[in-house]
């Protein structure tokens, strides 16, 4: 019975670190788009005898930092609950002054 409790709590504690893990799907994709963008940027310097300009952010092979940092998977964790935590502290801020002022 006590091996049984010991394997779950095993089972628990992988799949909590499997969660705390960036996407393997979006490390596939940002794999993918730097090796284009070193293909496209070899092309380029061959043709043309200079390297290829930065591509604006948020095109389809530059993702804004935010977009990758979703992709991840990392964003909702601790960054949110540090938002919510922060958003419930002004809320209590603003019911103590309003409880000051009257």
């Amino acid at each position: 019975m006590a091996d049984k409790t010991t394997w779950e709590q095993l089972l628990a504690k992988r799949n909590e670190w499997a969660q705390s893990q960036p996407s393997l799907g979006a490390e596939l994709k940002a794999m993918g788009r730097e090796a284009i963008k070193d293909i496209r940027g070899t092309v380029h310097e061959s043709f043309f005898g200079k390297p290829e300009h930065a591509s604006e952010l948020g095109t389809p092979l530059n993702p804004t930092p935010q977009m990758t940092t979703q992709d991840l998977g990392t964003v909702y964790g601790s960054y949110e609950s540090m938002l919510d935590a922060y958003a419930s502290r002004g809320a209590e801020q603003q019911h103590q002054k309003e409880c000051e002022r009257s």
